[in-house]
């Protein structure tokens, strides 16, 4: 504070005197008050008793000895009725009742004790940055040479601490709200994080993206069985069958029903998800495929509504012919971009409807089950 600041600060009628002044000019009070503390001083007024003044003196009242000590107490934002309070969150969007919970204990409880619903929340990674989007809202923390920035919808700030821990700090509280829920999460890796091993994660739908599979299992673990309906395992290259198997043995796979993989499987393979209402995945290209035997172990699948397979054959550009054949359908003169079969469920009164489609070097199997 300069010795000018100083010498206002410690003299009562001064103060008043550029808070008069203020009022005079008939200037927006915020812009008044963020004036006024630049000349006095941030801590010389609060911002609750420079409005008072400001407004008497803007009305005309300009006794500077007026004595306040008779004056009921002010209401403040804590005497507004809970009902009322409870009635302005319902018009505060996910990302606002999460700064509510900043205020004080009482607000934080009153936010606390509504769902806090999130569509979606998108995280990525990288070596020197952490993205995160909350719906349509974006955040990002970055890494600089002596700490980070971090760039929120509303405001930018710098700090010494890592990027990371910067960001981790907002991502962690937001997760261990008691009643948060996000309908999808998108979670993207790239490079090795250790530190987002411990963020408590809740989802009902979850894609998990990663260069390196085994970095996917601890985010996967985190995430609750059951109540995790939908996954989508996604890393950049096909895990190998070990991985495959670890995945398969989760509670979070074996509770899904919705499951998208790019593992190449074999028709035993699938009999792991019979339990799943929809799925996508490939079939292997290193050996055969007997698609009697995928038709046939689909349609045991009771509550499978929808699948998805893709297929390559090394030795065959066009595998959708064989694909038919196998199927024992007919297949017409002339070029296809398209085969349908149908098969009639044993024992149901169901059908499974095949479309297949030839992509550009591989074929798609859609699988519905109709009526």
């Amino acid at each position: 504070m300069d010795e000018s600041s100083e010498v206002i600060q410690n003299n009562d009628r001064a103060v008043k005197t550029v808070i008069l002044y203020e009022a005079l000019k008939n200037t927006p009070i915020f812009g008044s008050y963020r004036r006024f503390c630049e000349l006095v001083g941030h801590d010389a007024m609060e911002y609750k008793d420079f409005e008072f003044w400001y407004y008497r003196f803007y009305h005309g009242q300009t006794d500077f000895d007026y004595d306040r000590s008779t004056d009921p107490v002010p209401k403040t934002i804590m005497d507004m009725p809970v009902s009322l309070m409870y009635k302005i969150t319902e018009n505060l969007d996910t990302v606002e009742i999460t700064n509510l919970r900043t205020v004080n204990k009482s607000l934080k409880d009153v936010a606390d004790s509504r769902p806090l619903v999130f569509d979606r929340v998108q995280i990525t990674v990288f070596a020197n940055c952490l993205n995160w989007n909350l719906n349509e809202k974006r955040f990002s923390c970055w890494k600089k040479e002596n700490g980070c920035t971090l760039q929120t919808p509303t405001k930018k700030m710098e700090s010494d601490k890592s990027f990371m821990e910067k960001g981790l700090e907002y991502l962690t509280s937001l997760f261990k709200l008691p009643k948060i829920h996000v309908h999808h999460l998108h979670l993207s890796l790239h490079g090795a994080i250790a530190e987002l091993d411990n963020v408590p994660f809740h989802a009902t739908s979850v894609k998990l993206y990663a260069f390196n599979v085994n970095q996917l299992f601890p985010f996967l673990s985190a995430l609750s069985p059951g109540k995790l309906e939908s996954i989508d395992f996604d890393p950049c290259c096909a895990p190998q069958r070990d991985q495959t198997l670890r995945f398969f043995e989760t509670e979070q796979f074996k509770q899904a029903k919705h499951v998208q993989l790019k593992e190449h499987l074999n028709e035993e393979d699938l009999l792991r998800f019979r339990h799943l209402k929809s799925f996508k995945c490939n079939l292997t290209y290193l050996e055969p495929v007997d698609f009697q035997r995928v038709r046939q172990i689909i349609s045991t699948f009771e509550v499978l509504e929808s699948c998805e397979l893709k297929y390559r054959d090394v030795f065959d550009t066009f595998p959708m012919r064989t694909i038919a054949q196998a199927l024992e359908e007919e297949i017409p003169f002339g070029p296809l971009k398209t085969i349908n079969h149908r098969y009639p469920i044993p024992e149901s009164n169901d059908y499974l409807d095949f479309t297949i489609e030839q992509e550009w070097y591989y074929c798609t199997i859609k699988i519905v089950k109709t009526r």
